[in-house]
């Protein structure tokens, strides 16, 4: 950890048991908006935070399922739409009154953070929460979510 590395609070975890092939962006974006509501922060400060939703293992679990669609040649998401869905976990807190600025990336942490410091700096708003999620296991659909926020300047 590098000294003026942002330090994370409040954080939460929480577990999707089995995440569903094209529902993943919404049961990870429900567990944001329900993260995004009890953070202890003024609620205009909540509506603007700056958010990173990083998790490279999802990602790739998601771009293997929409591949395997793809060569049973049935009815599917193109892959280019991956980053979309990535970004689609952020629809349930956009419904909820959330307009801050957010990103979708497959990095390390530190990178993250450096990311959502970024961000900070460019919008102006001090909030910034850090969005991870990690399978449960390599052959396991279910995932660890965790979150976890600070402010900057």
């Amino acid at each position: 950890m590098r000294s003026d590395e942002p330090v994370l609070g409040q954080i939460r975890t929480e577990t999707v048991d089995t995440m569903d092939f094209l529902r993943w962006n919404t049961q990870i974006g429900r567990i944001l908006a329900k993260y995004l509501e009890t953070l202890d922060a003024p609620e205009a400060e909540k509506n603007a935070a700056n958010i990173l939703f990083c998790s490279p293992q999802v990602i790739d679990w998601a771009a293997a399922r929409y591949a395997a669609a793809e060569r049973e040649q049935r009815p599917t998401l193109p892959t280019e739409v991956l980053n979309a869905d990535g970004c689609r976990v952020f629809g349930t807190s956009t419904k909820r009154g959330w307009r801050g600025a957010a990103l979708a990336v497959s990095c390390e942490r530190e990178v993250a953070l450096t990311v959502l410091t970024g961000l900070a700096i460019g919008t102006g708003e001090p909030l910034c929460v850090l969005l991870e999620a990690e399978l449960s296991a390599p052959d396991n659909a279910g995932a660890t979510v965790t979150l976890g926020s600070f402010r900057h300047g």
